[in-house]
């Protein structure tokens, strides 16, 4: 129970408050020998377990015991630790990991070496790290070493200096850009040994999946050529898709032989375009629209007929009310046709007034 009181200078004594009272319920303490590893916020126990213990019937209700005070010690020695305060709480540091768990994955292979590094392990030759830019001796500036502008460019010659093994006759500057093109596809040829190479060695996984297509490939006049009937699926499906490729989606190309009328219709609903010059079918499609807005809208458009008619009723109550205003005017002896005709001067039912006419009132 929480006491509080003041001592003899008047200071109030702080208050104390149990752990019942806060409704924490604090777990029986393990009585097994653990072995922690805060690094990894586990703690087990390495003695042998009591068979007894996990019968059938008891199972669930011990390993939830076991559990709850192992928990329990645990984040005593977690408490236990050097922390500092944060927003929110305390911050504990954590010692490193004393128990070394396995890979989820294995270990990745080393990539295999290209020719060319390999070449360079046996020669000793180390990369260095050119810089970007280069000095352009017919220019006389410094430009970048690749790319537009890039120093030493040769398509910028305007001049090419003539040698003695030049063929007469042979263009120079087409020459410049066969070579450029052959350099071109040595690259290419030897990138793609090497990618190959690396599939032989290191398997399909050493390589991205961008170069494992041109890993493949069967090299020309090598490997064992792929047979028509295998292909056939994949030829197809390809001439599928070229001939729905085209701007008309393959309406107005003319059809292979053996194809069939529709086979190259997309699956699915597709958009469909009117005619440019065919006005009445697009006012016909106006007005369909102009109709289902209304039908829609209905509660909101005038009803023209259901208006007259209220105009009017809204005139007949007016004139009803003119005559019965004229009406309550003309009694007491006033014009007006009666019914009846009264007698010497007494009230009847109708008596004759002035202007010869009958009306209800007296004499």
């Amino acid at each position: 129970m929480a006491e509080a009181g003041e001592d003899s200078n008047g200071v109030v004594a702080p208050v104390k408050v149990t752990a019942e009272q806060l409704g924490i319920v604090q777990g029986s303490d393990y009585s097994g020998q653990l072995e922690f590893d805060l690094g990894n916020l586990t703690a087990h126990d390495p003695s042998p377990v009591n068979p007894e213990d996990y019968t059938p019937l008891n199972r669930d209700a011990t390993c939830l015991e076991v559990a709850t005070a192992m928990t329990q010690a645990l984040v005593t020695q977690l408490f236990n630790l050097p922390s500092e305060a944060v927003q929110g709480g305390r911050l504990a540091q954590l010692p490193a990991p004393t128990t070394v768990l396995p890979r989820e994955k294995p270990i990745p292979k080393p990539k295999p070496l290209t020719k060319w590094q390999k070449f360079a392990q046996e020669k000793g030759i180390k990369k260095h790290k050119r810089s970007k830019l280069l000095f352009d001796e017919e220019a006389g500036e410094w430009r970048r070493r690749h790319g537009y502008k890039r120093a030493n460019d040769d398509s910028e010659v305007p001049v090419i200096e003539a040698k003695a093994t030049d063929v007469p006759g042979e263009d120079p500057f087409t020459q410049l850009r066969q070579e450029k093109r052959d350099r071109l596809k040595k690259q290419n040829k030897q990138q793609t040994a090497n990618v190959k190479q690396a599939v032989k060695s290191g398997g399909a996984a050493a390589v991205p999946a961008t170069l494992r297509l041109a890993a493949s490939l069967p090299e020309k006049g090598k490997g064992k050529p792929t047979k028509l009937k295998e292909m056939r699926d994949e030829i197809k499906t390809m001439s599928w898709l070229s001939g729905v490729s085209t701007a008309s989606m393959g309406k107005f190309d003319k059809r292979l032989k053996g194809e069939k009328e529709g086979e190259r219709k997309l699956p699915g609903k597709r958009q469909k375009f009117l005619a440019v010059t065919d006005t009445a079918a697009e006012q016909a499609v106006i007005n369909k629209t102009a109709d289902k807005l209304l039908r829609e809208k209905s509660a909101d458009v005038l009803d023209i007929n259901k208006a007259i008619g209220r105009l009017e009723a809204e005139a007949r109550q007016q004139r009803h009310a003119a005559k019965r205003e004229a009406g309550s005017d003309d009694e007491g002896g006033g014009g007006g046709r009666g019914r009846g005709k009264g007698r010497g001067g007494k009230s009847g039912r109708g008596s004759r007034g002035r202007d010869g006419g009958k009306g209800k009132g007296g004499g």
